[in-house]
C-alpha cells in the first residue's frame, strides 16, 4: 500500500493565522472592556440615583417629626443654616410598652440606650454642620420638676458636606442621632445652581406682619441656632437668632444626582412641613398629672434573692382621665443624696397590682427604699410615693 505524506502548516501560515486570531482577540477583549466600563459606569450612576433618593426619602420621612415628645423647656430646632439642620424628636424608643401609646414615633428595642432618650449636658457635643460652632445641650431636660426623668426626645442632625471620594463638587449627606457615630445616609450628591441644600420658611405673624402665610427665610438671617438654654414658653418673637429659630414652620431640600442614562440631572426639591412646631405645643395632651399613687410594699424574697416591689393600682389607671400609661420606679440606697434615674418602667393596663423583681441591688447587704410615680402620655408624671425601708442581706 502507498502512504500519503501528512502535510503540516507552513510558517506563513502559522503567523496568518495568529495575526487573524489577535485582531479578533483583541477587539473582543475591547469590546468586552467597553462593556465592562459601561456597566459600572451605569452602577455607579444608578447607585448615585438610589443613594440620592434614600436621602431624599429618609429627610422627608424624619425632619417632619421635629418637636414629637419634646418637655417644656426643651429646644425643637437648634440649628438651620444653608448645609445643616438639627431638631429634638423622640424618635425612637427601646420600650416595648410603647407601642400601644401616644410617644415615641418608632419602637427599636435593640437601640443603643445613648439613642433613645435626650441628649445631657455631661454628653454636650458641638453641633455638626455649625459655624460657628453651636454647643448642645446648656442644660439636661427633664420631663417631671419634682425629679428628674431625662427627655425622650433624642437630638437629631442632618448636614451636607463635602465628598471627596467622589469627586470634584460633589457632596455627601451624613446623619447623627446625640453624640453617636455620624453616619452617611447618601454620597455623590450635586449642590443645586444657585440653591442651597436647605431652605426655610417661618410664620411672619411672629414679627407683627399682616401677612397670614408662610414666608422664606432671608439668607441674611442664617446661621440660625439657639444659643440659649431653653425655647420660648410664650410668644416666640424678636429678631434674635434664637428667637427666630422658633418661628420656622418648614424646611426646603433641594439637591441634584445623576442620572442613569446621562442628560439633565434628577432633581430632589421639596417643602416638609413642622407640624409640632407650627401647632401651639399642647402641654396638657392627656389632660393634668395623674394623681400620686399609693406607696409600694417592698418584701426581700430569701428563696429567689430579689426585693419583691408591689404597686397599687393608680386611680388613673383605667379610671379618673384614663391616661395613665406606665409606672415609674425608683431605688434608692437610705441615706443616699438623690433617687437617680430610673430602674425600671412598667405598663399599665388596669391591673389591680403590678409586680417587679430587683435583683440589682450594687451594696449587699444595705437598706433600700422605692418610689413609684405615674407617667401619663403627655408626658406628665405625677408626684412620687416612697416605700418603706427594706433590709437586703
Amino acid at each position: 500500500m502507498s502512504t500519503r505524506p501528512r502535510r503540516g502548516m507552513t510558517l506563513p501560515e502559522i503567523l496568518i493565522s495568529i495575526t487573524i486570531f489577535g485582531v479578533v482577540f483583541g477587539g473582543a477583549i475591547s469590546f468586552l472592556v467597553a462593556q465592562s466600563k459601561g456597566l459600572r459606569t451605569l452602577a455607579t450612576q444608578s447607585n448615585a440615583v438610589q443613594s440620592g433618593r434614600f436621602g431624599r426619602d429618609l429627610l422627608r420621612t424624619e425632619l417632619r417629626t421635629a418637636g414629637t415628645g419634646v418637655t417644656e423647656e426643651q429646644p425643637i430646632i437648634v440649628l438651620a443654616n444653608d448645609s445643616a439642620f438639627a431638631f429634638n424628636a423622640d424618635l425612637t424608643t427601646a420600650n416595648r410598652d410603647s407601642v400601644a401609646l401616644t410617644g415615641a414615633v418608632y419602637v427599636d428595642t435593640y437601640a443603643e440606650a445613648g439613642q433613645v432618650t435626650a441628649l445631657t449636658q455631661g454628653a454636650a457635643v458641638t453641633v455638626p454642620g455649625s459655624n460657628p460652632a453651636v454647643t448642645y445641650p446648656l442644660q439636661d431636660y427633664s420631663q417631671s420638676t419634682s425629679i428628674f426623668i431625662n427627655s425622650d426626645a433624642e437630638f437629631l442632625s442632618y448636614w451636607f458636606a463635602p465628598d471627596a471620594a467622589a469627586g470634584n463638587n460633589k457632596y455627601a449627606l451624613w446623619r447623627q442621632v446625640n453624640n453617636g457615630a455620624p453616619e452617611v445616609v447618601a454620597t455623590g450628591i450635586n449642590k443645586a445652581t444657585g440653591q442651597p441644600f436647605f431652605r426655610y420658611y417661618y410664620d411672619p405673624a411672629k414679627f407683627g406682619a399682616t401677612n397670614p402665610s408662610l414666608d422664606s427665610v432671608p439668607r441674611a438671617w442664617l446661621p440660625l441656632a439657639k444659643t440659649v438654654a431653653q425655647r420660648g414658653l410664650g410668644a416666640d418673637t424678636g429678631v434674635a437668632v434664637t428667637t427666630r429659630i422658633d418661628a420656622l414652620r418648614a424646611v426646603e431640600v433641594n439637591y441634584e444626582v445623576t442620572p442613569q442614562r446621562g442628560g439633565v440631572n434628577e432633581v430632589v426639591r421639596y417643602l416638609v412641613p413642622l407640624p409640632n412646631v407650627a401647632n401651639a405645643r399642647q402641654s396638657r395632651a392627656c389632660g393634668r398629672p395623674p394623681i400620686t399613687p399609693v406607696a409600694p410594699t417592698v418584701t426581700w424574697r430569701s428563696d429567689s434573692n430579689f426585693v419583691q416591689v408591689t404597686i397599687p393600682r393608680a386611680v388613673d389607671d383605667g379610671a379618673g382621665e384614663a391616661d395613665a400609661v406606665r409606672y415609674v420606679l425608683w431605688r434608692q440606697q437610705v441615706g443616699a443624696a438623690s433617687w437617680g434615674d430610673p430602674i425600671s418602667t412598667i405598663a399599665a393596663n388596669q391591673s389591680s397590682t403590678y409586680t417587679i423583681h430587683d435583683m440589682g441591688m450594687p451594696v449587699r447587704p444595705g437598706v433600700y427604699r422605692y418610689a413609684v410615680a405615674v407617667q401619663d402620655c403627655t408626658p406628665n408624671l405625677s408626684g412620687i410615693a416612697a416605700s418603706a425601708n427594706v433590709s437586703v442581706p
